[in-house]
C-alpha cells in the first residue's frame, strides 16, 4: 500500500499539494529557463503583435508593426515586453488543469484548446492596446493596468469553472468522498 493511501488525504489536500508542486516548478521553469532565454516570450510577443497587426489591418486600420512594436500609422506604438505576452498566465491555467482530476484525454483537449484561446485573448489584447493608443492615448495606461482583469481573468476562471464541471470528478469541496470520521 502507498504513503497516499496510509494517510488518507482528502482530494482537496491532494489537489492543493499538487497545484503548489506545479506552480513552484513552472515559477523555476520560468525564472531560470525561459525567462534567461527569452525564446518562448520573444516568439509569443512578436506572434501576438504580428497576428494583432494582421487583424488590425484587415479590419481597415492602416498599421504598422516591427517585432515587439506595433502602431496606427502616424500614432505613438506600443511595445509587447517580456512579462506582458501573457505566458505567466498560460502557465496559471495550464498549471490548475493538470492539478484538478479527470481523465487525461479530456485534460489534453481542454488544456490545449484553453490554452489556444487564452492566446487569442492576448492578440485581442494587443489589438485593443493599439487602439486604446490611438483614440484614448491619455487612459492608456490605465488600461494596460487593467485589462487583465477586463480581458484574461474572467476567461481563465471562466474556463477553469468549466473544467471542474466537466472534467468528470465529483466536486472535492461537496464533501463527497470525505469520511465522516
Amino acid at each position: 500500500m502507498s504513503c497516499i493511501n496510509k494517510m488518507k488525504l482528502s482530494p482537496l489536500t491532494i489537489f492543493l499539494s499538487k497545484a503548489a508542486l506545479i506552480y513552484g516548478g513552472w515559477e523555476v521553469l520560468y525564472q531560470y529557463v525561459l525567462l534567461p532565454d527569452f525564446w518562448l516570450d520573444t516568439w509569443l510577443s512578436h506572434a501576438g503583435v504580428s497576428l494583432a497587426a494582421g487583424s488590425l489591418s484587415f479590419l481597415g486600420w492602416d498599421i504598422e508593426s516591427t517585432a515587439r512594436f506595433v502602431c496606427v500609422v502616424g500614432n505613438r506604438g506600443i511595445e509587447v515586453q517580456n512579462g506582458c505576452n501573457g505566458l505567466d498566465l498560460l502557465g496559471l491555467f495550464a498549471g490548475f488543469i493538470i492539478a484538478y482530476p479527470g481523465s487525461m484525454n479530456k485534460r489534453l483537449y481542454f488544456l490545449f484548446g484553453g490554452l489556444f484561446f487564452l492566446f487569442l485573448a492576448n492578440v485581442f489584447r494587443i489589438a485593443t492596446f493599439v487602439l486604446a493608443n490611438y483614440y484614448f492615448p491619455e487612459y492608456m495606461n490605465i488600461y494596460h493596468e487593467y485589462s487583465s482583469y477586463i480581458i484574461f481573468y474572467p476567461i481563465v476562471l471562466t474556463l477553469w469553472y468549466l473544467w471542474t464541471e466537466n472534467s468528470d470528478q465529483q466536486s472535492f469541496l461537496s464533501g463527497a468522498g470525505f469520511s465522516s470520521a
